[in-house]
């Protein structure tokens, strides 16, 4: 089960921030479960995700729910003919799509795009800022499916879904528990630490946690949700272990890349099966961060409408 972390003993910021710290993880659960405007995915991603259960699925099926939504089906035909693909000749339909791609990657754009236009509206809140939130999250993706393909575990597709929404719980955190965020990226400036090492001094919860029960709300696959869930406290018994490792790997590469282009990374502070994980699967972290950067730059010029 989730732990719950404590508060007490530990100094607490501000009158704001002490209303939130009463309330146990359990409480705060049931605070966001009532919060009525929290983005919902469309209703064919429930629908693609039962089609997706029977491996005999025609393919012209799947294409005919994304064809109900013309919004969606027009972005996934704009996706796969875009330089994030790279597919030499033009795809015209989107059953063409889902034959190029396979269904498991369709249903992952289809959530990709939703969830980025979900939550794409300006947040005007101090040390948070929408643009680079989905900056970070789209580089882990990228890095979390390249770590797939290069060490054959995993699906990739899924890998780039599950950095995507790594931290979709910060997001929950700035637009809906505004004081909350506040206060702990006071903390994080004050003691210079990182935002969910300053976390439990303000909410019985964590980013992390918030993110997994969203995705499970939205009924995605329970992998991703554990994955989520364990994306800075890897769990190595977890069933999911292997797919959690690498969005959490892909988080700490992109996090040192961007403290320096170096992308020294202080091996003694992961966990020893990410230290495994990193020295197997990279030779040198910033070459590999190098080779694909064209690849982020791509989902950037995609996913990211221009402001």
């Amino acid at each position: 089960g989730r732990k719950t972390l404590s508060t007490r003993g530990k100094s607490r910021p501000g009158g704001s921030a002490r209303k939130v710290a009463r309330m146990d993880e359990r409480q705060f659960f049931e605070k966001l479960d009532r919060i009525r405007d929290i983005p919902t995915l469309p209703s064919i991603v429930v629908d693609l995700n039962r089609l997706l259960q029977d491996p005999d699925t025609p393919g012209h099926k799947v294409a005919q729910i994304i064809e109900k939504d013309q919004a969606i089906a027009l972005k996934i035909l704009k996706l796969v003919n875009s330089a994030f693909y790279g597919f030499k000749s033009k795809i015209s339909d989107v059953r063409g799509a889902v034959t190029m791609l396979g269904f498991n990657a369709v249903r992952n754009a289809v959530v990709s795009v939703s969830v980025i236009d979900a939550f794409a509206k300006k947040l005007r809140l101090e040390g948070f800022d929408i643009a680079d939130f989905w900056k970070h999250s789209l580089a882990v993706a990228v890095t979390s499916k390249n770590l797939s393909y290069s060490t054959r575990t995993n699906s990739p597709d899924n890998c780039f879904v599950g950095g995507l929404l790594h931290d979709v719980g910060k997001v929950i955190l700035a637009q809906y528990f505004q004081e909350s965020f506040a206060a702990i990226w006071g903390i994080c400036r004050q003691e210079g630490c990182a935002f969910h090492a300053a976390e439990p001094k303000v909410i019985p919860t964590s980013h992390a946690a918030i993110g997994a029960h969203l995705v499970t709300r939205w009924q995605l696959p329970h992998g991703l949700a554990d994955a989520i869930r364990l994306h800075h406290a890897y769990d190595p018994q977890n069933e999911n272990a292997g797919f959690a490792l690498i969005i959490y790997v892909a988080n700490v590469i992109v996090n040192s890349y961007n403290e320096s282009r170096d992308c020294v990374i202080d091996l003694a502070a992961l966990h020893p099966d990410a230290r495994k994980f990193i020295m197997g699967a990279v030779q040198n972290v910033a070459d590999f961060y190098t080779s694909i950067a064209e690849e982020i730059e791509s989902a950037y010029a995609f996913f990211l409408p221009r402001s």
